[in-house]
């Protein structure tokens, strides 16, 4: 078991009356940060392997090597917990997304010729290309959505998490078309479904199967170029 900061930080502030035995104020901080992002490593561990209903407080806290105490000043609960991971996930995953982004936005508006069906092919396997992070996600989207079923009332609703996952993609993929020449001949709020679709289907066959299974992640860039050209038009 390791050393328990919450509990460290209880001491440190009982120390003498002028504060003399006090650390300051960040390092608390950065310390609660440490303990907050163990229990999050732990707890993408344990839901992936038991799922939300089957997983246990004190499951994570032995994985992250702290008592129910550390656990308890930083999450009043296990579905609070989940959910704090939830979004820490998804906002590491759009990140990451954006960072490919970045690379490729430059690329594409060097480029001196037009964009081909097979570049775009090429150019959409590189940029969704498999992570190793594929399994984990889809196990802790698949029981969010449970969680929503279940609970429909819930400070995180399913309906909000899918607006703010198409509205931040819809930015990112106007984006990497507008450096491509291109614009949808649709609305992007209709578009962006319907590639969505895709995505998220050699997304779930990739985390079940592998990237190799057909409609996996590797067969992703030519399905994607495909229905990009029926739906998007030269700029000029």
């Amino acid at each position: 078991m390791f050393p328990d900061p919450e509990a460290s930080d209880a001491r440190v502030s009982a120390g003498s009356a002028d504060g003399s035995n006090q650390v300051p104020e960040a390092a608390l901080s950065a310390r609660r940060l440490e303990t907050r992002n163990r229990l999050l490593d732990a707890a993408a561990e344990v839901f992936t392997e038991s799922g939300l209903q089957g997983a246990s407080v004190e499951s994570v806290c032995s994985r992250a090597g702290f008592t129910r105490g550390a656990f308890y000043s930083n999450f009043s609960s296990k579905e609070e917990l989940f959910l704090a991971l939830l979004d820490r996930e998804y906002d590491q995953r759009t990140q990451f997304l954006q960072e490919r982004a970045a690379e490729l936005i430059p690329l594409l508006a060097s480029r001196e010729c037009l964009l081909t069906p097979e570049d775009t092919a090429q150019y959409v396997t590189e940029f969704f290309a498999p992570t190793g992070w594929e399994s984990t996600w889809f196990a802790l989207e698949t029981e969010f959505m449970l969680l929503a079923m279940r609970e429909p009332t819930s400070s995180l609703s399913l309906a909000s998490f899918i607006v703010r996952s198409r509205l931040d993609l819809e930015e990112l993929v106007e984006g990497i078309l507008h450096a491509a020449g291109r614009r949808f001949t649709i609305p992007v709020d209709r578009a962006m479904p319907i590639l969505g679709g895709i995505y998220e289907r050699a997304f779930r066959i990739t985390a079940l199967a592998g990237p190799d299974a057909p409609e996996g992640l590797n067969e992703l860039g030519g399905r994607i170029a495909e229905l990009l050209f029926a739906i998007t038009e030269d700029e000029g």
